[in-house]
């Protein structure tokens, strides 16, 4: 009985140590499993567009010959086009990085189609040219001081252009009204507002009004206010809060579908974040929001603008690129196609305001700051976005513009004094007679630009109240 119970205890001894050493090898074998950075390893050399789709914790990417892909958190499966794949591990994600299994397949793979062609950007784009213009006024210069004065929009009087005003935000003080000649109208102190943005028409308690939206970092909100048809005044119209779910807002604009006829107020973050937000009528003369559409870049983002006629929408990821992408909420989570790469050529990093020019018959250009190099770079606004030109705002009756932040332009003629138009851009060194002031906004008349031009540009009166859908 004795031996039958060593016996026993022996081979239950040998069982725990099999088990055991299996637990060992099998926890050596998964440590010997090396990972890499998704982004930086395999898809950033490629450059790849790549987005995170928080809803289903998915990498999202586009390789240069428009081959898509995806991997997702916590999964061992890869698809690369209609080729799927797995790891020997789940994918990780770490202080937002994702890392995957080292895999020589999935390597191969986008590598081969990468070099298959190159449908993801919109144009090979030219060398770089430049020229320079002088602004023809500048607006007062905002109450706070260091980094304050950030992004401006262009509101046209419905009935006298020379009453149209300058809209603009002070990181430290709120939304500030001009008038053309830069003197401030009004005020409203509703904490530190970023980038804004204005459309016309929304309806609203049974009337077409024009509407001045703005990304708020005070408590990382959206604040929508209702412009007075005759006196420019602002008056808030938020109904139920839109508390935004990323980090910290940062930059805003606004899209009018053409197709649906429906308002959004797009917001996009420090950390590339991006939500899209449909604006109604709460019925009680307020304006509500919901999301309804979200993902993420890989890095800062703050420019941003949408072409309301051609349906598109573009995005400044600061160090990396403008991407373009479908501005309806239904319009997929990854990018049409690469507009420009940010490498120094005719980006320099940071790629700051993004805006529009709508010329006549769907013609005009997408204008973006490259604030590295004190430009402002020019491209064609439709299908291909073609580089043109890129220009400076020099020292002149009033000082040039440098490292902006924000910028917007209007075709439409705003009176006696722009005819054709204007552009309007942030100063970071606002400096007058060898002072320094407060920053400020300039104004340059689009006749100067267009005229300046290396390749004359359109001039071309188009009214913001009337645009058309081209697509």
């Amino acid at each position: 009985m004795k031996m039958f119970r060593k016996v026993i205890t022996i081979g239950f001894a040998l069982t725990l140590l099999l088990q055991v050493s299996a637990f060992v090898s099998a926890a050596e074998e998964e440590e010997e499993i090396e990972y890499d950075p998704l982004r930086e390893v395999y898809l950033d050399p490629l450059h790849a567009a790549v987005v995170y789709d928080g809803k289903t914790k998915s990498i999202l990417f586009k390789l240069r010959n428009g081959t898509e892909g995806k991997v997702t958190i916590g999964s061992d499966k890869w698809t690369v086009g209609k080729v799927s794949g797995k790891f020997d591990a789940p994918v990780k994600s770490k202080d937002g990085v994702t890392y995957i299994p080292e895999a020589d397949d999935f390597e191969k793979l986008v590598k081969v189609e990468t070099a298959n062609g190159n449908s993801l950007e919109t144009s090979v784009q030219p060398p770089a040219n430049y020229f320079t213009v002088k602004a023809d006024a500048e607006t007062d210069a905002v109450a706070d001081g260091d980094d304050a004065a950030d992004d401006p929009a262009i509101w046209v009087h419905p009935t006298d252009p020379n009453m149209s005003t300058l809209i603009a935000t002070n990181k430290d003080g709120g939304v500030l009204v001009y008038n053309l000649n830069g003197k401030q109208l009004y005020s409203y102190d509703v904490g530190e507002v970023n980038n804004i943005d204005i459309r016309y028409g929304f309806p609203l308690n049974g009337k077409k009004v024009d509407i001045v939206a703005t990304s708020n970092r005070s408590d990382n909100t959206i604040e929508v206010f209702v412009v007075d048809p005759v006196s420019g005044e602002l008056i808030g119209v938020n109904g139920a809060v839109m508390h935004s779910k990323m980090a910290e807002v940062y930059g805003f604009t606004m899209y009018h579908s053409l197709v649906t006829d429906k308002f959004y107020g797009i917001i996009v973050g420090h950390e590339g974040e991006f939500e899209q937000w449909e604006f109604f009528d709460n019925g009680k003369g307020k304006i509500n929001g919901k999301i309804v559409r979200s993902f993420r870049l890989g890095s800062i983002t703050e420019g941003v603008v949408a072409d309301d006629e051609y349906g598109y929408m573009y995005i400044g990821e600061e160090n990396v690129a403008i991407w373009k992408f479908n501005a309806e909420p239904n319009g997929g989570l990854l990018p049409i196609g690469r507009v420009d790469s940010v490498d120094g050529i005719r980006l320099t990093n940071d790629v700051e305001g993004l805006t529009i020019y709508y010329g006549k018959d769907g013609g005009g250009y997408l204008l973006a700051s490259s604030q590295g190099s004190d430009r402002y770079v020019i491209y064609d606004r439709e299908e291909g976005n073609e580089y043109i030109t890129s220009f400076g705002v020099v020292d002149g009756a009033v000082d040039g513009s440098s490292e902006t932040d924000g910028i917007d332009v209007i075709s439409f003629g705003l009176g006696d004094n722009y005819p054709n138009g204007i552009f309007l851009t942030q100063d970071d060194r606002n400096i007058t007679n060898g002072e320094k002031f407060n920053q400020n906004f300039k104004i340059v008349s689009w006749d100067k630009i267009a005229k300046g031009s290396p390749t004359p540009l359109l001039i071309e009166n188009q009214d913001p109240r009337k645009l058309k859908l081209r697509r």
